[in-house]
């Protein structure tokens, strides 16, 4: 059993295109993720959801300045919401945002998992929102994106596993297509991948595809799951169940 911690629904890559290819690489269970461009309107998503009950789970985006954000949250968590992807704006830092904090404590509360999307360059506002939040879980999406520009920066990696130092954060191993040489096998990323492993252990990473990108020519979903299963020969089958299944499994499939 493999669980896609990551991937996108549209009206052109439905939840019924992505169970054909994941279930044909071997992908039983998935993560949908809320794409940005839909901002707070989760109900393509959680249709999705609904109607494919414990197979798909679901992380939101919601309006933090809303006055009835906890009943919203309470109303998400219903519809297997289980996290809420967060993006930063240099011209209202985390800190300093209300609604942001409320955001945190309320996730820590439900045990719910804060998905920042974001460049190396915020890596620092995370980590002042988790000595602010030390309760909250936080799963940083694709790498914290070292290497989009086609260039791994060994600070920036070396900036990435120095969140480890807080307990409850956890990093996606996603969206291979678009770090690094951005080429099929990506066993250019395995020194990365090593690096953050060797940092923040299995237990705390978690495989994803962020598909629908990862499945357009000439990228395809089986060459993600498979570095993972085949191509990173440093971890051993335990460590590849954590990254492929039980990580996901805790943080997003609870309840």
């Amino acid at each position: 059993m493999t669980i896609d911690a990551h991937i996108h629904v549209f009206p052109d890559y439905t939840a019924e295109q992505h169970l054909a290819i994941a279930r044909a690489a071997g992908v039983t269970r998935t993560v949908i993720i809320q794409p940005g461009g839909s901002k707070f309107d989760n109900s393509h998503m959680l249709a999705a959801v609904k109607a494919y009950p414990g197979v798909f789970s679901a992380v939101a985006i919601v309006d933090v300045d809303a006055p009835d954000l906890d009943a919203t949250i309470a109303a998400l968590y219903k519809q297997h919401v289980r996290g809420f992807r967060i993006s930063a704006r240099k011209e209202q830092p985390w800190t300093e945002w209300a609604g942001m904090n409320r955001l945190w404590t309320i996730a820590a509360k439900r045990k719910m998992t804060i998905c920042p999307l974001i460049n190396p360059e915020a890596f620092p506002w995370v980590a002042a929102m988790c000595e602010r939040h030390r309760d909250t879980l936080v799963a940083v999406d694709h790498l914290g994106r070292v290497g989009a520009t086609g260039t791994i920066v060994d600070a920036e990696v070396r900036a990435l596993c120095g969140l480890a130092k807080y307990p409850r954060v956890h990093v996606k191993v996603s969206a291979f297509y678009a770090l690094g040489k951005k080429q099929a096998p990506y066993t250019d990323l395995a020194p990365m991948i090593r690096q953050v492993f060797e940092t923040y252990g299995p237990r705390r990473l978690l495989w994803g595809s962020d598909a629908p990108y990862q499945t357009r020519a000439p990228h395809n979903y089986q060459a993600s799951v498979d570095l993972i299963r085949q191509g990173l020969p440093f971890l051993n089958n335990d460590d590849r169940q954590w990254l492929l299944t039980r990580n996901s499994e805790r943080l997003f499939f609870r309840g």
